[in-house]
C-alpha cells in the first residue's frame, strides 16, 4: 500500500504527511509520495527539505519517501488531495462570495490532477480523499474522470466526528460513546441528524431529556438560517475589534448549541490564525486508516449521487466503505424536518455546482 499526498507543501498537506509517518500508517517497504500542487512554487526545495526533516525525526520508522512535481507520476493506492488555496484569515475578506472565489481558484487544480490520474491510471485508479474546499466541487470534478466509488469527500466525515465530539463535550463523556451523523454540505447547507444520535450507556428517556437541553430550543427547520445569522454575528465581532475579536470569537462560538458549533467553532479557530490544520490532519488519518484496513465500515462522506434518493451530484451521505465506496445507503428513516432540510441542502448544493461549472455547458 502506497500513499500520495498532493499539496504536501501546504500547511494541511504537510501535517498530514507528518502524521502518516509518525503514526506508522505505512511500513518501511511502502512509499509515501509527496507532490506539490504548484511546480512553479517560490519554494521549489520545500518537499526535499520536508523529506529530510522527516528522515531526521523518524529514522527508525520511516517508509520510503518519493518527492516529485510530476502529476503524471502519481503512484499512491490512496491519494490525499490537499492542494489549492483555503479561505483567507483576513477578516476584511469575509463575505458570502468567499466560497465562490475558492471554487474559482481551486477548480483548475482539481481538474489538473483528476485528468492526470485518469490518463496515467485508467485500469487501477486510486482511492482519492478530497480534503480541499469546496469539497463538493472536488468530488464532482474528480468523478468526471474517475469511477465515483473511488472518490470520497471528507467533509461530512469530519462534520460527523465534530458533531459527536461537541455532544460528548457537553455531556462530559468521551466522543467514542456518541454515535450520530451530519449529511449535506461541508458548510452552511450541512444537516445535523439528531435522530441518528445514540449515546452509549444512556436510556432512551435519559437521552431524550439530555437532547432537549443540548439543542437549546433550536429546531431542525431553523438550523440553516440560524447558522448564517450566527456566522454573520461572529464575523461582525472580528471586524469591530481586531485586537480582542479572535479570542472573543471562540468564547461566543462555545456558547452555541453543539450542532452550530460544528461549523462555527472551526470558523472561529480559523480567524485566530491557528486554522484547523491539526483537526483536519487527525480526521484525514482516521479516514485513511479505515480505507487501508479495507474492512467494511459505515461513515458519512461527500459522494457523487446519480439520482439515488432523488439527489444528483456531490452530497454528504452515509456510505459503506471497504477500500472504496462499497454501498450508498438510502436516505430514509429520518424525521420529516430532517428530510426537508436534506432536500433543501441538495438543491442548494446542486445550484452551486451548476454555477461553478457553468462554462462546461
Amino acid at each position: 500500500m502506497d500513499i500520495t499526498v498532493i499539496g504536501a507543501t501546504g500547511g494541511c498537506g504537510r501535517e498530514i504527511a507528518c502524521r502518516i509517518v509518525r503514526d506508522r500508517l505505512l511500513e518501511s517497504r511502502e512509499i509515501l509520495q509527496l507532490i506539490s500542487s504548484n511546480p512553479q512554487s517560490r519554494h521549489p526545495h520545500l518537499l526535499h527539505g520536508l523529506r529530510a526533516d522527516l528522515q531526521d525525526a523518524h529514522a527508525e520508522i520511516m517508509p520510503e519517501i518519493d518527492v516529485t512535481d510530476d502529476d503524471q507520476a502519481i503512484i499512491g493506492d490512496v491519494v490525499v488531495f490537499a492542494a489549492g488555496v483555503t479561505v483567507s484569515t483576513d477578516p476584511t475578506e469575509m463575505s458570502s462570495s468567499s466560497r465562490d472565489k475558492l471554487a474559482q481558484v481551486n477548480r483548475p487544480v482539481f481538474e489538473r490532477f483528476a485528468r492526470a490520474i485518469a490518463r496515467t491510471r485508467p485500469n487501477n485508479p486510486p482511492t482519492v480523499i478530497i480534503v480541499t474546499n469546496p469539497v463538493e466541487l472536488g468530488v464532482h470534478i474528480f468523478c468526471q474522470y474517475l469511477p465515483r466509488e473511488y472518490v470520497i469527500g471528507m467533509g461530512a466525515f469530519s462534520d460527523s466526528l465534530r458533531f459527536r465530539g461537541e455532544i460528548a463535550h457537553d455531556l462530559g463523556i468521551r466522543r467514542q460513546r456518541v454515535h450520530g451523523y451530519v449529511l449535506g454540505e461541508h458548510g452552511a447547507n450541512m444537516v445535523p441528524l439528531w435522530s441518528t444520535v445514540r449515546v452509549q450507556g444512556m436510556s432512551q428517556l435519559e437521552w431524550s431529556q439530555a437532547k432537549k437541553h443540548l439543542r437549546r430550543g433550536l429546531a431542525t427547520t431553523d438550523f440553516t438560517d440560524r447558522l448564517i445569522e450566527e456566522q454573520q454575528r461572529l464575523a461582525g465581532i472580528i471586524l469591530a475589534d481586531n485586537d480582542q475579536g479572535p479570542g472573543r470569537l471562540l468564547e461566543e462560538a462555545n456558547r452555541l448549541p453543539p450542532d452550530l458549533r460544528v461549523v462555527l467553532k472551526p470558523f472561529a479557530i480559523h480567524f485566530t490564525q491557528a486554522k484547523t490544520i491539526n483537526a483536519t490532519a487527525d480526521t484525514t488519518l482516521e479516514l485513511m486508516t479505515a480505507i487501508i484496513e479495507g474492512r467494511p465500515i459505515e461513515i458519512a462522506a461527500q459522494y457523487q449521487h446519480q439520482g439515488e434518493s432523488d439527489i444528483y451530484g456531490p452530497f454528504g451521505n452515509r456510505v459503506i466503505i471497504a477500500g472504496t465506496v462499497n454501498r450508498l445507503l438510502p436516505i430514509e428513516g429520518y424525521t420529516a424536518e430532517e428530510m426537508e432540510q436534506i432536500q433543501r441542502a441538495a438543491q442548494n448544493i446542486g445550484a452551486k455546482i451548476k454555477e461553478w461549472t457553468a462554462d462546461d455547458d
